[in-house]
C-alpha cells in the first residue's frame, strides 16, 4: 500500500468511528504516517569537498542538506544555559580572563596566531582543549556553562574555521543568561563595538542556531523529525604526544546520531549475525548506546592513507531505534556516487515499527 493510500484509509477510519461527525470548525486531525519499511537513501554531503551536513529522517525517508558554514554558535534549549561552536567548520574557541568584551583584541589574539593554538591540525598537540566534547558536546563544551552572576561569564576568542568555509575574522563573544534567555555580545576580535542580540529557547529544537552574518537561523529539523545527521566535522584519537594524551583533528564522513532527541543506536557485527538475517527477535540481545553521538561515527568506513583511499566496512551494520520507537537496521553501501565523494549511500530497513 502507497503511503498515499494508507493516509486515505486512515482518514476513512476517522470518519467511520464518528470522530469527525460536526460541522463547526475544528482541528484538523493530525494523521501519523507508518514508517517507512525499507528504503535506499543517497546522501546529498555536495561533493568532494563537503560542504553540507545532512540530516536524515529514516520514518519519511527524507533528508536535509545544510551548508555547514550557514552557523557559529548552537544553544541549548533544555533547562541549561550552555552554547557550542561550530565543530562542522572546525571552529575553536579559547576562554580569556576578562569579562569585559572591550577589553579583549588583537593582543590577546596574537600569541593564539602564533602558536596555532586555534587550528585543527595535527601539529596543535593542545587542539582538545578548545573544543567541544566530540562525543556528547553538551556534556562539556568549550565555553563554559552560562552562569546567571555576569561577572563569571568570561570573553571567549573564536576561530570559527575554514573547512567548508572561507578564512573569516576571528571574533570574540560574551554570552549571558536574562530573564530565561540568552543574551549574546559579539564583535570582530579587532573591533572597539560590539553587537548584542537576545536568544530565545525553542523546546522544539535540541539547539537554537545562530550565524553573525544572518543571526538566528534555521538548521536542524525538529528534534522530533531526525535520526542523524552526516557531516564533517570535529573527532578525536589517543595519540601519546598530545595533551591528556588526546588529539582533537578534523575528520570526513562522520555520522552523528541525534542522542539530544532520544535516538539511540549500536553497532552489529555479520560476524554475530548477517544483515539479512537480523529480524525483531534479535533485538533482545542489544543494549543501545543514547549519549555517544559517535556510536556510529566514522567506524562504517575504513580511513585510506597515502597509497589506499577509504573504503566501506562491509563487516558491520547498525541498528538505530527512533523517538517514536521504530526499530532499523542500517547498511552503508558507499561512500561515493560515479567516483565523487561526499555522496555517501545507505540502506535500510523497519526490523520493528514502534
Amino acid at each position: 500500500m502507497s503511503r498515499l493510500q494508507s493516509l486515505a484509509s486512515s482518514l476513512a477510519a476517522i470518519m467511520v468511528t464518528g470522530s469527525i461527525v460536526s460541522c463547526e470548525p475544528k482541528e484538523e486531525p493530525i494523521v501519523d504516517l507508518p514508517a517507512v519499511e525499507e528504503g535506499l537513501i543517497e546522501i546529498n554531503g555536495g561533493g568532494a569537498t563537503f560542504p553540507n551536513m545532512v540530516f536524515v529522517s529514516l520514518r519519511s525517508e527524507e533528508q536535509l542538506a545544510v551548508a555547514r558554514k550557514n552557523w557559529d554558535l548552537a544553544f541549548d534549549t533544555s533547562s541549561d544555559f550552555k552554547v557550542l561552536i561550530n565543530g562542522t567548520t572546525g571552529a575553536m574557541a579559547y576562554e580569556t580572563t576578562s569579562s569585559d568584551i572591550n577589553a579583549v583584541g588583537e593582543i590577546q589574539a596574537e600569541p593564539l596566531r602564533t602558536e596555532g593554538q586555534l587550528e585543527l591540525t595535527f601539529t596543535n598537540m593542545n587542539s582538545i582543549l578548545y573544543v567541544d566534547h566530540v562525543e556528547n558536546p553538551l556534556s562539556s563544551p568549550v565555553i563554559k556553562a552560562i552562569s546567571s552572576i555576569d561577572a563569571e561569564n568570561k570573553v571567549y576568542i573564536l576561530n570559527r574555521g575554514s573547512s567548508g568555509a572561507d578564512v573569516r575574522p576571528w571574533k570574540k563573544i560574551r554570552i549571558l543568561e536574562k530573564d530565561g534567555k540568552y543574551v549574546l555580545q559579539h564583535a570582530d576580535i579587532s573591533s572597539a563595538n560590539f553587537s548584542s542580540i537576545e536568544i530565545s529557547k525553542n523546546p522544539s529544537l535540541n539547539l537554537v542556531y545562530f550565524s553573525f552574518e544572518s543571526g538566528i537561523v534555521t538548521v536542524e529539523p525538529e528534534k522530533q523529525n531526525w535520526d542523524f545527521v552526516w557531516t564533517a566535522g570535529t573527532s578525536s584519537t589517543p595519540f601519546p604526544q598530545a595533551l591528556n594524551g588526546t588529539l582533537a583533528y578534523y575528520f570526513q564522513d562522520l555520522v552523528y546520531h541525534n542522542s539530544y532527541g532520544g535516538v539511540s543506536v549500536v553497532q552489529v557485527l555479520e560476524s554475530e549475525i548477517g544483515f539479512e538475517n537480523f529480524a525483531e527477535q534479535n533485538l533482545s540481545n542489544l543494549t543501545l548506546n543514547s549519549e555517544n553521538r559517535l556510536s556510529i561515527g566514522s567506524s562504517w568506513r575504513s580511513g585510506g592513507g597515502p597509497t589506499s583511499a577509504p573504503s566501506i566496512r562491509n563487516d558491520r551494520y547498525y541498528i538505530l531505534k527512533d523517538v517514536k520507537g521504530n526499530y532499523y537496521k542500517i547498511r552503508f553501501l558507499a561512500l561515493t556516487k560515479d567516483g565523487e565523494r561526499g555522496k555517501p549511500s545507505f540502506e535500510y530497513a523497519l526490523v520493528k515499527a514502534g
